[in-house]
This record gives structure tokens, sequence and C-alpha cells, in this order.
């Protein structure tokens, strides 16, 4: 498998991690605000498409969404969201790590604490940002939890494959738009 595929599975098993070490009430009224989602196309060589990760993260266990913070770079002020959407009945995946701030970001190759993340499990296909504008429309989080997020991205994602020991990039072009709203008690 390709090594990006292994970096989403990480970031999906820490969130998971750090999501079942978290305050559990068992209030039945913990209703979702709204849906998890995030909707992007793939223009390229071996994939053209439309794809849709939707849950609620309660009725679909094979689809799953999580959304955490971490801080960025080395700042003590300035945080990242990390957020991952796997839907393993498409298998495909999606992992966000962008500015938990609300604005116009440039996520280009190589950057130290933002990049967006496109897996086809089946294809043995990975993308990474090249260069992707993300625009977050809307943020709410605490130290540790994205509770809120909406926002939108276009730009080229590339496949670096190695052949003769040649890194060779693909292009494609993605665009989308994300969702994800925690549960709250009402």
């Amino acid at each position: 498998m390709k090594p990006i595929l292994p970096t989403i599975k990480l970031l999906l098993l820490l969130s998971l991690i750090t999501m079942s070490c978290s305050k559990n009430n068992d209030d039945s009224n913990d209703t979702p605000q709204q849906l998890i989602y995030i909707n992007y196309s793939v223009t390229g060589n071996q994939v053209n498409d439309t794809f849709n990760i939707v849950t609620d993260n309660i009725s679909n266990p094979s689809v799953i969404a999580v959304a955490n913070i971490f801080p960025e770079s080395n700042s003590q002020t300035l945080k990242k969201a990390v957020i991952v959407y796997n839907d393993i009945n498409q298998s495909i995946n999606a992992s966000l790590s962008i500015p938990a701030r609300t604005g116009l970001t440039e996520v280009l190759d190589g950057h130290t604490d933002f990049d967006l993340l496109f897996g086809f499990n089946d294809l043995e296909l990975g993308l990474e940002a090249k260069s992707i504008s993300v625009e977050v429309l809307q943020i709410e989080h605490n130290d540790i939890y994205v509770t809120s997020i909406k926002g939108s991205f276009q730009g080229i994602a590339v496949d670096k494959v190695n052949i003769n020991g040649d890194e060779i990039e693909e292009t494609y072009i993605v665009d989308g738009e994300f969702e994800y709203n925690a549960y709250s008690n009402n």
C-alpha cells in the first residue's frame, strides 16, 4: 500500500483512542445537531467521480468521522483541526489537517502542519495536497475536540508513485465541501 493510507489509518486510530478516553454522559437526550459529511469530486487519470461520506456516527458503524484539535507547529496559541472521514463500505477515506480558525488557507505540498489526503483503498491510491485552497467558514472547538466546523476546498492533489527509483506525480483536480458537528446535550 501507499504510505498515505497508513497515515490516514493512524490518524483515525489516534482519534478513536482519544474519543474512547473522553467523559461519557449516558444522557439519552444526546442528539446530533446535523449529519456529518464530506462531499467531493476527483478528476484525474485513475479516478473521475464524486464521493460522499455521510454519517451521524450512530446509525452506520461502517462510516466513521472524528475531529480533533492539535497544536500547530510549536505554537502555544495556534491550533489545527484534524478531521478524518472513513467509509468502509465504499473503501474511501479523507483526512483534512487545516487551521482551526476561519478564513482562506492555501495548503501546499510539504507543509509541516496542513494537508488534505484522499484514500481509495481498493485502488491502492492515495492523493495528497499539492496546492489546495481551503476555506473554513465556521469553527468551534475546545482544547481537544472540534465541536463544529464547516468549509470547502478546491485545487490540485497528487498521487506520488515511485517508478524505477524516480518519483512521479500524477495530478488530480479536487473540490468539495465538508461539515462536522459533534453531539450536544439539548
